[in-house]
């Protein structure tokens, strides 16, 4: 039950999660508190430690932890995409508009924006 649920929500989150995920990283591990910092900094950014969906076939509410999390809300898009944060790097999906943005996040915090199998964005 739980994995259809997180399915779910993961299918309806903004299409930011993507098969395929890119990180934000660097050599040492970037803190909780830097990344905070960082997201309390830009108005395009909210923290967000819940990710919240409604379950479209129920109409249940779905709420998965998602500690120091942050969405960003694009500007020209105005759609809302994630970053998670864990183990100090950050997640996100593989669109273009998210991909730019990270970039942004990455050169503020002295890393990279790097794919699953290591290329280089």
């Amino acid at each position: 039950m739980r994995k259809n649920l997180v399915g779910i929500l993961l299918s309806i989150s903004w299409n930011t999660m993507a098969s395929y995920s890119l990180h934000i990283e660097r050599d040492d591990q970037i803190s909780v508190s830097e990344w905070l910092a960082i997201c309390e900094s830009d108005s395009s950014l909210t923290v967000q430690h819940v990710a919240k969906a409604i379950n479209p076939e129920t109409g249940e509410t779905i709420k998965i932890q998602t500690p120091n999390g942050c969405i960003w809300t694009s500007p020209i898009l105005r759609r809302k995409y994630y970053f998670t944060y864990a183990d100090g790097s950050i997640t996100l999906g593989s669109g273009k508009a998210q991909i730019k943005k990270a970039k942004q996040l990455a050169q503020l915090l002295g890393a990279k924006v790097v794919g699953d199998e290591g290329e280089e964005y």
